[in-house]
């Protein structure tokens, strides 16, 4: 069918894809006036479709389901400004989310009542130093070499492919988890890539070496223990902002989508350095969140001193790591305090949809607000949140087979 003559309910028989055999949209996506629009700014002519489907909430669900998940997800949210037109489409994609989950029998508790007041300062703690906690990290080993060649290759436009697939061959373990990528969802090309050099040449110099870097520094953290913090559900939740991520950079036409990609596989990082150090103290932080809705960032600075994000980026950049992966870490819940505004923005919004959304947990109960200042300046076109949402279901499957199967259950 063509695609002018194409309308919402529709759905695609087959994938779509570009000229160069780069997955556009999967088949089976139910078309929405927001997906039909994309097909035509792709210059898309002709798709094949199926039939019809109704696209959002189950109509099966009744309105008692419907009202608890509306209750659910408002509380949720309660820190946000529900009358932003973004703020209103996540919070309509959550409540079908949530719903259709309290449909099939899943326990779904809402968070605590937001504290009638401000934080107790009453209790007093011993302040963690930055600077001695990303000095030395016995737990996580020596940084490898392997670090500071793939940052160099990323941030470097000569650094060339052959270059580049040296650097990952001589790591077996993170060449095969490369190539499983490159012949993921991720990228849905038609032909399997075999070899590192073809990865390089297909996706790209400097493309490639974020991804190896992101790889690199996520095993760097395998062994963290257990018992704080659901190591799979945040690590879940890590892939889901950065498949979020890059999606959302996709939609805003940005070139280089990996790095945005890794900026956000990374951004939470530093709550795995509070685990290591501090495993009691941010324990407690996370009871409170947990138990009693305080936010996560004011909670780490009261008992710890530094936030997650504070103490995640202090340790990208200690390592030497690319400023565009430490600011999206330092600032992922205050992009406006960035450098680097439009690339940490759109991290800020990915992992508030993985958040809101509930792909894993980085932690939160009630949600720190959204800034819809940084989303009005990414000027992000009506309906993204869909988009993102849909990009996310295709292809978090896969990337936890890929990513996660060394992280203990």
């Amino acid at each position: 069918m063509r695609v002018t003559d194409l309308r919402p309910g529709l759905v695609l028989a087959g994938d779509v894809r570009d000229v160069s055999g780069r997955l556009l949209m999967s088949g089976g996506m139910c078309l929405s006036d927001r997906t039909i629009g994309v097909l035509k700014s792709w210059g898309v002519g002709e798709v094949h479709v199926t039939g019809e489907k109704a696209c959002g909430l189950d109509e099966t669900i009744g309105e008692d389901i419907l009202a608890q998940a509306q209750d659910i997800v408002d509380a949720r949210l309660a820190r946000n400004d529900l009358t932003h037109p973004f703020v209103q489409e996540v919070f309509r994609l959550a409540t079908a989310r949530t719903a259709l989950k309290l449909q099939q029998g899943e326990r779904v508790l809402p968070p605590p009542v937001l504290p009638a007041a401000p934080e107790s300062q009453e209790e007093s703690f011993d302040l963690l130093d930055l600077d001695a906690l990303t000095a030395t990290n016995p737990a996580l080993g020596a940084m490898p070499g392997v670090l500071a060649r793939l940052a160099q290759a990323m941030e470097s436009p000569s650094a060339s492919p052959v270059e580049v697939a040296d650097i990952i061959s001589n790591d077996p373990g993170l060449a095969a988890k490369l190539l499983k990528l490159a012949n993921s969802a991720l990228y849905g090309f038609p032909q399997r890539i075999d070899t590192i050099s073809r990865a390089v040449t297909v996706i790209g110099v400097q493309q490639l070496s974020a991804l190896a870097l992101g790889v690199s520094v996520m095993d760097m953290f395998k062994d963290i223990p257990k018992g704080v913090l659901d190591i799979r559900g945040f690590w879940r939740h890590c892939l889901a902002c950065a498949c979020g991520a890059r999606a959302l950079a996709s939609a805003l036409g940005l070139p280089n989508t990996e790095r945005i990609f890794v900026s956000g596989l990374l951004h939470d990082v530093g709550l795995l350095l509070f685990i290591l150090h501090a495993p009691k103290r941010i324990g407690h932080v996370l009871e409170l969140v947990r138990g009693h809705g305080e936010s996560l960032t004011s909670a780490e600075r009261r008992i710890l001193g530094v936030d997650h994000g504070m103490a995640g980026g202090a340790l990208l950049e200690s390592w030497g790591l690319p400023s565009s992966l430490t600011q999206a870490t330092r600032h992922h819940h205050d992009p406006l305090a960035s450098r680097d505004l439009r690339d940490v923005s759109i991290v800020h919004l990915a992992d508030f949809l993985a958040e809101s959304l509930v792909f894993g947990s980085g932690g939160q109960s009630v949600l720190m607000p959204v800034s819809s200042v940084a989303f009005d300046i990414l000027d992000a076109p009506p309906g993204v949140a869909v988009t993102v949402l849909e990009r996310v279901e295709d292809q978090l499957g896969q990337l936890e087979s890929i990513f996660m199967h060394n992280v203990p259950n």
